[in-house]
C-alpha cells in the first residue's frame, strides 16, 4: 500500500511520534523511508545576503542549519533503528511547506508523515501551520502525528 514514505524530522515531540508510527507503517507494508529535515533560515537573513559584510553571518546560520539537521536526522536514525527498519537521509534549505510538498512528488511518496505542533486554529491563522500547509497542498495522503 505504501512504497514510499516521507517523513518530515524536526526534532519536536511530534516528530519523534511521528518517526515512531513511520517505523510502524514500514515494517507492516515493507515501505522506503525518506526521512526529510528543513532548516528555514528567517527571510530577514536572507535578505542581507547580498550585503559583502554579511556572508560571515549567511555563512553561520548555514553551519547552525548543518548542526541542527545532524542532530535531527541522527536522532531519527535511532529511533528507526530501534524498530528495525532504516531511512535515506535528505537536508534542505528552504520554506517548509514548499520544501516537504516538492520533496514529496520528487521521491514519488505515497504518504507524508509528520508531527503537529498543537497549535491552536487562531494562532494558525496568524503564523501559518506547516502541517496545514502541507495538508493541503500535498499530491499525497499525509498523517499528522499528535
Amino acid at each position: 500500500m505504501y512504497q514510499q514514505i516521507l517523513l518530515c524530522a524536526d526534532g519536536s515531540e511530534g516528530g519523534v511520534k511521528a518517526a515512531q508510527s513511520t517505523a510502524e507503517i514500514a515494517k507492516k507494508f515493507g515501505s522506503k523511508i525518506t526521512v526529510l529535515s528543513v532548516f528555514f533560515p528567517t527571510p530577514l537573513l536572507a535578505s542581507f545576503g547580498e550585503a559583502p559584510e554579511a556572508a560571515a553571518c549567511l555563512d553561520t546560520v548555514i553551519s547552525i542549519g548543518e548542526g541542527q539537521h545532524e542532530a535531527i536526522q541522527s536522532a531519527t536514525r535511532q529511533i528507526l533503528a530501534e524498530a528495525g527498519v532504516e531511512g535515506t537521509e535528505l537536508r534542505e534549505f528552504g520554506h517548509p511547506v514548499d520544501t516537504i510538498v516538492n520533496a514529496a512528488q520528487q521521491i514519488n511518496a505515497d504518504l507524508v508523515v509528520m508531527g503537529c505542533r498543537g497549535m491552536s486554529g487562531f494562532k494558525s491563522l496568524l503564523l501559518g501551520s506547516v502541517s496545514d500547509g502541507v495538508l493541503h497542498h500535498a499530491h499525497c495522503p499525509v498523517l499528522i502525528v499528535r
